[in-house]
């Protein structure tokens, strides 16, 4: 076919889908809008107003690409420690060794108290001692998550709280930017961007992990990476190794 006839069948069949009202990318959208209520359980979320899976199932307030990163970690023998509490407390102490959490909203503190599990510990603590309750640990953490107030404040206490091999993760990373770089300038961690939808909002934020350079997480499969929950499962029959 000619280059000159392309244009001319490319406005005809444009003009008979827009008499029609059909257009390819309908259907396309229609999958993609169910993929996220349905696979990923956004609609249970803009419900509950709480971050839970297609199962109803407690996750972390991160975007999606986080969440499921953070899910193929086996973090049995690890402990955890986050400024911040909720969904995610419950999503990390079902997969960790040990969790504290700070929490600093009285009300929020008392509802998460009621679910706790063995491995799990929030306590409560106002803005002023908030940053410095990680100081009443005698011991370091392998995984500290960054997500309520005065985040700056907390990288610098984190820093000094982590094990070697362990990850930093800080929420909303977009909006710290002068935090997201003391992470990684000043305290030379490996900076990976999460960037993406997640549960509640209807806009796309960041999520940031922070690896110390002896990153010794090792995965729950014997494959990384698994399958995410969109995705579609197949091997390439190029996937091998000479």
């Amino acid at each position: 076919m000619s280059m000159h006839r392309k244009p001319l069948l490319n406005r005809v069949s444009h003009k008979l889908m827009s008499y029609f009202n059909v257009f390819p990318c309908d259907k396309n959208l229609e999958v993609l809008s169910h993929n996220l209520k349905e696979k990923y359980g956004y609609q249970h979320t803009k419900v509950l107003q709480k971050p839970v899976d297609a199962d109803y199932e407690p996750l972390p307030w991160f975007t999606y690409p986080a969440i499921e990163y953070l899910a193929q970690l086996d973090l049995s023998s690890k402990t955890i420690f986050e400024w911040g509490s909720g969904n995610s407390s419950l999503f990390l102490a079902r997969r960790c060794k040990q969790i504290t959490s700070i929490e600093s909203n009285k009300e929020w503190y008392e509802y998460c108290n009621q679910k706790l599990l063995p491995n799990q510990k929030i306590l409560f603590r106002e803005e002023l001692e908030f940053v410095e309750a990680i100081d009443e640990s005698p011991s370091k953490f392998d995984l500290i998550i960054i997500d309520s107030l005065r985040r700056g404040e907390c990288a610098k206490k984190a820093i000094k709280h982590l094990n070697s091999g362990g990850l930093i993760i800080l929420d909303n990373s977009d909006w710290h930017p002068n935090t997201s770089a003391f992470l990684k300038d000043s305290c030379n961690l490996l900076e990976v961007d999460m960037h993406g939808f997640g549960p509640i909002n209807d806009y796309s934020w960041t999520t940031s992990l922070f690896f110390h350079r002896d990153f010794n997480f090792f995965s729950r499969e014997n494959k990384q990476p698994t399958i995410s929950k969109a995705g579609i499962e197949q091997i390439s029959k190029h996937d091998y190794i000479q």
